[in-house]
């Protein structure tokens, strides 16, 4: 039990699987390590016990206050666990918790051997309209639906006719959302999560996320944006009945009620606090010509009213330039990390592998999957996986064996 590899799901509760069906469970057999996942604090059952989710509640939330609890564990492990002294810690860790990983080697070189980063968004970013090009980049119908929210949605969303966009709301089926551009959020969300999150399908005979996203458009007689709204619109109704989500703005607003899970809440809450607080990465609509999959009303203000909603005084804006000259963003020094991104991840616009990135890290640690989308390769290995997926593993378990042995 000399390697230790420390895995932490960031944002959320464990998730039970990491520790028995998933890559990382087998990097650890394979090395014959010991993995532990760790909780973030204010995530899952580590949320702390406040009376509210009041800005001065959330102050001990930071990305430091995180890397001294995963750092205090490493230096104080448990005396039942039995870790050896001169054992190597690896830690892992996928999005937000792919920075972490790699922060964790990046602050604590003497206690952290080796880092592993998934998907990781280690620049911070105010403005991210990168992460719609990313999502028009994966889908062959990207100009049909920016056709449909230039020319059709966002030209009634932005006339102020309550009618008509009262009207548009009925047509999606959302006409309970109230405010405007919570409804623009809503039906801008579907293809961003589709993309991001999408698997290539095992057999040619099961369907694939993207066909399905594109494949009405290319079918349609004809080709216009008020057909294409049409389209759009069946398309981001049957995606809403068959996952139940709305948008997460519209949860934000739903904190007072009980129409989500305590622990939904807070973990909403808790991320929601650190994008408004340490990392932005407001994900808004590119401009003209500049191909959008979502609406243009989507701005950073938007984003920014919901961080003043919720969290009255937190900041007039997230710290961004502290948060990369802290870590160093995509232009920082890593060592002895690895890095996996996915090149149909809207996310790698943020990551090492962002053709804007000047990273300084050893030859041969970042690999870049093709066609891989948002934490792919952390997924049990299956027969069905890409060849470059594949590989990617293979790359990951190599480099670590150079490094430890």
């Amino acid at each position: 039990m000399n390697y230790i590899i420390v895995h932490t799901p960031g944002e959320s509760g464990i998730q039970p699987q990491v520790t028995t069906h998933s890559f990382i469970s087998e990097l650890a057999a394979n090395f014959s390590g010991l993995l532990i996942n760790i909780e973030h604090r204010y995530y899952g059952e580590s949320f702390p016990p406040i009376d509210d989710l009041s800005t001065p509640n959330m102050k001990d939330l930071t990305i430091d206050q995180a890397l001294f609890d995963f750092a205090n564990f490493i230096k104080n492990p448990p005396k039942e666990l039995g870790i050896p002294k001169d054992a190597k810690w690896i830690t892992v860790g996928g999005s937000y918790a792919g920075n972490l990983a790699a922060w964790m080697r990046k602050q604590f070189p003497k206690d952290v051997f080796a880092a592993y980063a998934s998907s990781a968004p280690v620049e911070a970013k105010l403005d991210f309209f990168e992460f719609d090009q990313g999502v028009s980049k994966a889908l062959p119908c990207a100009q049909n639906i920016s056709d449909a929210f230039n020319f059709v949605f966002d030209p009634i969303l932005m006339s102020g006719n309550e009618t008509a966009i009262f009207q548009l709301k009925q047509q999606f089926g959302l006409e309970m959302i109230e405010d405007n551009l919570d409804f623009a959020s809503a039906i801008s969300h579907p293809t961003s999560r589709i993309v991001q999150t999408y698997v290539p399908p095992p057999s040619s005979d099961q369907l694939d996320n993207i066909v399905a996203i594109c494949g009405p458009f290319a079918q349609a007689p004809e080709s216009s944006p008020q057909v294409s709204a049409l389209i759009y619109i069946e398309g981001v109704k049957a995606f809403l009945n068959i996952t139940g989500l709305i948008t997460p703005e519209d949860k934000i607003k739903k904190f007072a009620t009980s129409a989500i899970s305590t622990k939904e809440k807070n973990d909403l809450a808790s991320f929601t606090y650190q994008y408004c607080s340490e990392l932005g990465y407001y994900q808004t609509a590119p401009k003209p010509p500049l191909l959008s999959t979502r609406s243009q009303t989507i701005t950073i203000d938007y984003y920014q009213g919901q961080c003043d909603f919720l969290f009255p005084g937190i900041t007039s804006s997230p710290t961004i330039k502290e948060t990369n000259k802290k870590f160093g963003g995509f232009n920082g020094k890593f060592s002895r990390t690895i890095f996996v991104n996915g090149d149909i991840d809207p996310w790698t616009a943020l990551t090492v592998s962002s053709e804007s990135a000047n990273p300084k890290v050893e030859k041969d640690t970042i690999f870049l999957v093709k066609g891989g989308s948002h934490v792919s390769d952390f997924a049990p290995p299956s027969p069905s996986d890409s060849e470059s997926l594949k590989e990617a593993r293979v790359f990951v378990f190599n480099t670590l064996v150079k490094w430890l042995k």
